[in-house]
């Protein structure tokens, strides 16, 4: 059964609400406001470096105007200038952005989008919610976001009338409690009632490293899974196996790792073995076992003990054996096909930090053979000698 709910981290968007220099430390300042800008700056960098959407919402009264929420009408009639364009209390303060930033609150007020970064933009919202009268929903329908992660000022004002129109709209949504202020125990209750996944700024900058990661190995995978021809007999470059033993491990190992962080034992996995994944799309099997890893791991708690058929290890450790195991296996296909391997140089340079101890530790086990002379040092040939594996 699909689960909803899950964040698609390859498709999030993180959408920073109401972080202006008045609403931090100014006459209309919230309090935990500031205290939280740190997370959010963890958060934006994170985004950033990935080149995946930053959505800033701003607030812009002039002084004298009645087109503001009710609450503030009157107040901003009267003459009261709190986020007032073209002043500095209007401003995002500089730590949360990509640089020097002249806003254009005329355009911005219109309805325009502005752009500061390569995919960074500021919206100006009217009301609560940044999907009211804002071009939000389009813009990140351009971006084909399927997930919206909020962090922001006040929580129970607009963080929190932007993730329920988020929800509306379908968008699976986040909320980054520790970059977010006016946060409470019931507050967080009340959006984790309508699917709201509550994460840390240290969470999702993880789980999007991760992502990256681990889809760069998928994709080396089925890159070349995806020029498999119709001779599965052929031998499959790792040991006796042919290519078709090779690509059902390799699907298999998703649903045996599922499983395990589900909280299922070493001999639950045991009937996945064997398994034809190929059927009539193997690419497709492929993903479809992938997925569910995917989510298994999003629920699952990563520090905790999974049981591994090669000894209890946490969840973290199992999904850096994935990214080895796919890595490792995709050198195996190219071998069998007699293509280039080419893995991406900062997944390479993961494995040999991370995924060394992981392979001395199975070593031990007889699970690889011994380390071979490393046939340059190239980090790709330097891993494979790790590995057991010639170049």
């Amino acid at each position: 059964m699909a689960d909803y709910l899950v964040p698609d981290w390859a498709d999030a968007a993180l959408v920073l609400i109401d972080v202006q220099r008045d609403f931090v430390d100014g006459p209309a300042a919230v309090p935990g406001t500031r205290e939280a800008i740190p997370a959010m700056t963890a958060a934006v960098a994170e985004f950033r470096r990935l080149g995946r959407p930053v959505v800033h919402i701003v607030r812009s009264y002039r002084p004298g105007e009645s087109d503001v929420d009710l609450l503030r009408r009157a107040a901003v009639e009267a003459g009261d200038a709190v986020v007032a364009p073209g002043t500095p209390g209007a401003e995002i303060p500089p730590d949360l952005l990509p640089g020097p930033v002249e806003f254009d609150w005329d355009s911005l007020r219109f309805g325009a989008v502005q752009q500061i970064g390569a995919a960074e933009y500021v919206v100006y919202k009217p009301r609560w919610s940044a999907f009211f009268r804002t071009p939000l929903d389009s813009l990140l329908g351009d971006h084909d976001v399927s997930t919206v992660v909020v962090a922001g000022c006040n929580l129970p004002n607009c963080p929190r009338a932007t993730l329920f129109d988020a929800s509306e709209l379908d968008y699976r949504t986040v909320l980054i409690s520790d970059a977010t202020s006016q946060v409470t125990p019931a507050r967080l209750a009340d959006l984790e009632s309508i699917g709201v996944q509550l994460r840390t700024a240290d969470e999702v900058v993880a789980a999007l490293a991760g992502d990256e990661l681990l889809g760069s190995a998928e994709t080396l995978w089925v890159e070349l899974l995806e020029r498999v021809d119709g001779d599965l007999d052929r031998a499959g470059g790792c040991g006796d196996w042919t290519v078709r033993q090779l690509v059902d491990h390799v699907a298999g190992g998703a649903q045996r790792y599922a499983i395990l962080l589900d909280g299922g034992s070493a001999a639950d996995t045991a009937a996945t073995r064997g398994v034809d994944y190929i059927g009539a799309d193997a690419v497709g099997s492929f993903w479809e076992q992938e997925h569910r890893l995917r989510e298994a791991a999003e629920h699952a708690d990563l520090s905790a003990l999974v049981d591994h058929r090669a000894g209890r290890r946490t969840g973290a450790s199992l999904m850096h054996l994935r990214l080895l195991e796919l890595t490792l296996h995709s050198k195996d296909l190219a071998d069998a096909l007699g293509v280039e391997w080419t893995p991406p140089a900062e997944l390479v340079a993961h494995l040999l930090d991370v995924g060394t101890p992981i392979i001395e530790d199975l070593r031990a086990l007889g699970l690889f053979g011994p380390a071979l002379p490393a046939a340059s040092d190239h980090p790709a040939d330097r891993l494979l000698a790790v590995a057991g594996r010639g170049a």
